[in-house]
């Protein structure tokens, strides 16, 4: 393992936490480049694909959860473990944080581009059913508009 604890001193953490520092950012990356790949997966085989908000959406609140995990954890670990940073240090964090959500859509454009065609069938079902929705609701509106008059 004299190789990781190399790297990390390169950054400027201790040999002693070099491995765990390592354990704890590789399991949120593969976390969430595991997250990216299922929600997609389950999103394929799922039913009709209704348009939805990019925050509205599991994989997205999965990073949202895993950023949080790391900065709670690299605060915690600058304040109460190791108290100050260095330069080097931000540099590292600040490329953990940023790649996490980028592996989470790596993750799901992978399942993506390999499930396409059944994904865009949903999309296409989903929007039907929305666009069904949204004129039955309209007509429905009207309907009780024009028998209250």
């Amino acid at each position: 393992m004299g190789g990781i604890e190399d790297f990390m001193k390169t950054f400027g953490f201790s040999q002693n936490d070099a491995l765990t520092i390592i354990i704890i950012c590789v399991l949120v990356m593969m976390a969430n480049f595991a997250g990216g790949l299922f929600t997609s997966i389950i999103r394929a085989f799922g039913g009709p694909i209704k348009p939805s908000k990019l925050t509205g959406r599991t994989s997205f609140r999965l990073a949202l959860v895993s950023e949080l995990f790391l900065i709670i954890y690299v605060v915690y670990y600058h304040t109460v473990l190791f108290p100050g940073i260095e330069t080097a240090q931000i540099i590292y964090w600040a490329f953990v944080i940023l790649a996490t959500p980028l592996l989470a859509a790596i993750g799901s454009q992978l399942i993506h581009v390999a499930m396409g065609a059944k994904i865009e069938e949903l999309e296409k079902e989903g929007r039907r059913l929305a666009e069904l929705e949204r004129k039955g609701a309209s007509s429905d509106k009207a309907e009780k508009d024009g028998g209250e008059k």
